[in-house]
């Protein structure tokens, strides 16, 4: 269904065009209509209107911060073809805060910025299969970071839309395939797993190709965790959250029974949850469990320097 009403963005109050209005640009040798769609403006250029209808220039500051707010935005697609036409110097610094932002570490703020940026480009270009990759990539990604696991399932279907829209454009993206094998695997949609990575197999790099290899074998042997492993991660939050509120038992507990799934265990070492969970014995009076559960957390990711430092003090 398409929506019909714009859809609220902080900073953002929408103006109403004549239907016959029109942006003329690059010394009257673009013409654009947008008398079809509400028109967002910053909250300051809607206070200036007076009557009139807005300037060239606010029309293209409020589309674009709107685009940057909420890509996701009802008339996204109208706005990101206006802005093509009738703003290419504000696509230039999209295209430009999308190579910064490539440049950086991993980071959730930057990520999410990255993945809003991306999908103002997929509403640009459309048949661009490399886009919606990208983002289905960027997705996959904050959902399998423990610091958004609380967003795994929202991240994790997001990521399968876009996935799906980029072999749609591009059938034999063998990337595309195998990143959706994996949103299959952590959803729990094995079969469809199986048969994604029984297709990309010859096409993978060694490295990737041994482990996806692994992946199957414990798939065709039944070796899969309880329940989907977004369900798990689910659980994460909750216990990472318990912990902020100071229950200490309840994290640990929820922990445990994380822990408890070897299988999940093999394919998910997560050394995140080992480390949180030591931090849980030392609240409980606990250090000799604490420090097991900061050494596996530190066996996993070696440069892991809060659990080391953790560790560090845990006797002191």
């Amino acid at each position: 269904m398409i929506r019909t009403e714009p859809t609220p963005i902080p900073g953002i109050r929408y103006y109403t065009p004549a239907d016959d209005a029109e942006l003329i640009a690059r010394d009257g040798k673009v013409r654009t209509a947008y008398g079809d769609v509400p028109i967002p403006l910053q909250e300051d250029d809607f206070a200036a209107l007076g009557g009139i209808a807005p300037s060239y220039d606010a029309i293209g500051r409020g589309i674009y911060l709107a685009l940057r707010s909420n890509p996701d935005c009802a008339f996204g697609d109208r706005y990101a073809n206006i802005l093509k036409e009738a703003y290419p110097h504000f696509v230039s610094e999209l295209a430009s805060h999308l190579v910064m932002l490539e440049k950086k570490d991993v980071d959730v703020a930057y990520l999410d910025r990255k993945i809003r940026c991306l999908k103002i480009f997929a509403l640009i270009e459309p048949s661009d299969p490399h886009i919606p990759l990208e983002i289905g990539r960027g997705l996959l990604e904050r959902g399998t970071t423990a610091e958004t696991f609380n967003r795994a399932t929202s991240s994790l279907y997001e990521a399968e839309e876009f996935l799906q829209r980029s072999i749609s454009i591009s059938p034999d993206s063998f990337q595309a395939r195998h990143h959706l094998a994996e949103v299959s695997y952590l959803l729990g949609r094995y079969d469809n797993a199986r048969a994604l990575w029984h297709g990309v197999l010859p096409a993978l790099p060694a490295s990737e190709s041994r482990q996806v290899a692994q992946r199957l074998k414990h798939l065709d042997e039944g070796l899969v965790p309880r329940v989907p492993v977004v369900d798990y991660l689910e659980a994460i939050a909750i216990a990472f959250d318990c912990y902020q509120r100071e229950e200490w038992e309840e994290a640990a507990a929820i922990l445990h029974d994380v822990l408890d799934d070897e299988n999940l265990q093999s394919e998910f070492p997560l050394p995140e949850v080992w480390y949180v969970l030591g931090l849980c014995c030392t609240r409980l009076a606990m250090p000799r469990y604490a420090e097991e559960y900061l050494r596996k957390a530190l066996e996993l990711s070696p440069s892991y320097g809060e659990a080391r430092s953790a560790l560090k003090n845990l006797y002191s």
